[in-house]
């Protein structure tokens, strides 16, 4: 992923998101997930969950699953 690659498809719920990137047709998605948070007036990110970011990060994912499933998964096998 470079930082010009753009999210094919996002997910968020609360302060919990999902970025789903391609990285070509041969190369599987990979997807970011994020702890979204303000710092001021900025909005930030980190890779660090909280115990109460989980719940919402399982969603996250979960839906995020059933899009890549939606996307190719017939193809899968």
């Amino acid at each position: 992923m470079s930082d010009n690659n753009k999210p094919i498809h996002q997910v968020r719920i609360g302060r919990i998101k999902a970025a789903v990137f391609d990285n070509g047709e041969d190369a599987p998605r990979k997807v970011q997930f994020t702890a979204l948070y303000k710092d001021g007036e900025t909005w930030k990110g980190s890779s660090s969950f909280t115990r109460e970011d989980l719940p919402l990060l399982a969603k996250v994912a979960d839906q995020v699953h059933t899009y890549l499933y939606e996307q190719n998964g017939s193809s899968a096998g």
